[in-house]
């Protein structure tokens, strides 16, 4: 009978993809701090740019992977810099929609450029194809 060798930790996907979403995410963390962002920060002021009537807090949350309850404080803090305002949604007055201000649209194209130079260090060594494939194999992970 056959003996299969165990799998090595470094051949190991999942802690590949742990290690190397570890790596990028403190490297980007470090690039917001002029900005007095975060990765989660950044992510909901993404989001209300991305949605120019606004976005309601659960699809943030079940974007992010996030209870809602988690997405309150985060909100909390961009509005109160005035980088997003809540708006009443039309659809639903129960719900709020979070838009993002004036403000919040500069502060987001600052980050951005922040955050692509944080990535192009780990990314420098791939090809713009090996980019692109990876960013489409992880979309389609995330958003099945």
């Amino acid at each position: 009978m056959a003996q299969t060798r165990p799998q090595l930790l470094a051949d190991d996907i999942g802690f590949l993809l742990s290690r190397a979403g570890g790596m990028v995410l403190g490297a980007v963390n470090k690039a917001l701090v002029p900005l007095g962002l975060k990765v989660r920060s950044y992510s909901v002021l993404v989001l209300a740019c991305e949605h120019a009537a606004g976005v309601n807090q659960r699809t943030v949350a079940a974007t992010m992977g996030l209870d809602p309850s988690q997405i309150v404080g985060l909100i909390d803090e961009l509005e109160e810099r005035g980088l997003v305002a809540r708006t009443p949604d039309p659809a639903d007055r129960r719900n709020r929609l979070i838009a993002a201000t004036a403000e919040g649209r500069r502060v987001r194209a600052e980050a951005q450029e922040l955050v692509d130079q944080a990535h192009s260090g780990y990314f420098e060594g791939l090809s713009a194809e090996a980019v692109a494939e990876l960013r489409e194999s992880l979309k389609r992970i995330v958003f099945p």
